[in-house]
């Protein structure tokens, strides 16, 4: 800390841990806004203080096609984060679960899992602190017993398309674009041998700060000053707490501090997108409103409700129709069709035109253009 003439404290801008790994991502990863930069440094700590915090967001890279960066950012997390898995391809759920506990899972090529619903109950449980699932397991004695396994901790997943979570599973996740580079944004070659020295240096630097300050970040994260994060929806102010507290922390007695705070807000907003997913909700309820108005009730699983949804711009999965629905409190039931009984919806007309008045669906459904084609969940 910097005085004047009066020995007054004054701010200065010398860098910060969070400096120093942001710029270490930078060298061999392109991402287009740099501002993500920060969310990943600090992402990068929080897998070191996560058991501070009630919830810990994912990280979800995507891009549209091959050879866009998303590998090389999970291999130099691989170097950076807490207690890595490595960087896995294709986990079994066992593997999944298993290997939770106190580690920070690095899930490559989610797009060409073939277990993704297997998968998705532990990923749906492990974003929040006390996250677990029960398995069945022998007993050793020629029976079976109940075991419950703990999965809370942070992830971060990568693969080719945006679609390729389900909406609750998106919904925990910072979701982060990645383009192939021109050959002007090229960076560094990453070679792991030249770089076992400065990765190790920067590694006890972090080791360093969070055993000086985890205990700081844990006073500012529980008394939750963070009116700046009051216009996000409850599941990103989830999130995103634990990662303002620690910019708080780290930037504290720096000029910087105002810059970083408003950097990471505008990361957030970026990568979590709340505005979009709740319009692209109305979108599917404007639609089943236009189906259940021709066939009332509107009746049919959620596969089958969105192969109706051709009014869209794009159909929506099964998981994003159930998703939605789920938030305005539909359930299904038994309903027979065709003579065959299975758990369907059944969307009364009147009362998905309810919701959509009081909601005003029908107006965002047709507004704001998005890039998603699945919806997230609270």
């Amino acid at each position: 800390m910097t005085h004047n003439a009066k020995g007054e404290h004054l701010p200065n801008s010398t860098p910060t841990i969070l400096d120093h790994i942001a710029h270490f991502i930078e060298r061999f990863v392109f991402l287009r806004q740099r501002e993500i930069y920060r969310l990943i440094a600090v992402w990068v700590l929080a897998t070191y203080l996560c058991q501070r915090f009630e919830y810990t967001g994912y990280l979800f890279a995507h891009s549209p096609e091959p050879q866009s960066g998303k590998s090389r950012l999970l291999e130099v997390l691989d170097l950076l984060v807490s207690n890595s898995s490595g960087v896995q391809v294709s986990p079994t759920e066992a593997v999944l679960f298993r290997t939770a506990h106190k580690s920070t899972q690095l899930l490559d090529e989610a797009d060409g899992w073939r277990n993704r619903d297997d998968l998705r109950s532990v990923l749906n449980a492990g974003y929040r602190n006390g996250g677990f699932i029960h398995r069945m397991e022998s007993d050793g004695e020629g029976g079976y017993k109940v075991v419950k396994f703990p999965v809370y901790g942070p992830r971060a997943l990568a693969g080719i398309g945006l679609g390729i979570l389900d909406g609750t599973t998106r919904d925990r996740t910072f979701v982060i674009e990645m383009v192939r580079q021109t050959p002007e944004e090229r960076r560094e070659p990453f070679r792991l041998r030249k770089l076992k020295r400065e990765v190790e240096v920067l590694r006890k630097e972090i080791g360093a700060w969070v055993k000086e300050h985890g205990q700081e970040v844990d006073d500012c994260y529980d008394r939750s000053e963070f009116p700046y994060l009051d216009t996000f929806r409850d599941r990103t102010i989830d999130v995103a707490q634990p990662l303002l507290a620690i910019v708080e922390v780290a930037y504290r007695g720096n000029k910087e501090l105002e810059e970083a705070r408003l950097g990471l807000i505008a990361a957030v907003a970026t990568t979590r997108k709340d505005q979009e997913s709740l319009v692209l909700e109305h979108r599917i309820l404007h639609e089943l409103v236009r189906l259940a108005s021709k066939e009332d009730p509107l009746v049919g699983t959620a596969s089958e409700l969105a192969a109706k949804c051709s009014g869209l711009p794009e159909k929506p999965s099964e998981y994003t129709v159930s998703g939605t629905l789920r938030r305005y409190g539909f359930e299904t039931k038994s309903v027979r069709k065709d003579g065959v009984p299975k758990y369907r919806y059944s969307l009364p007309h009147e009362r998905l035109a309810d919701i959509s008045e009081r909601y005003s669906c029908s107006g965002s459904a047709q507004g704001t253009e998005v890039d998603s084609d699945e919806v997230t969940t609270p």
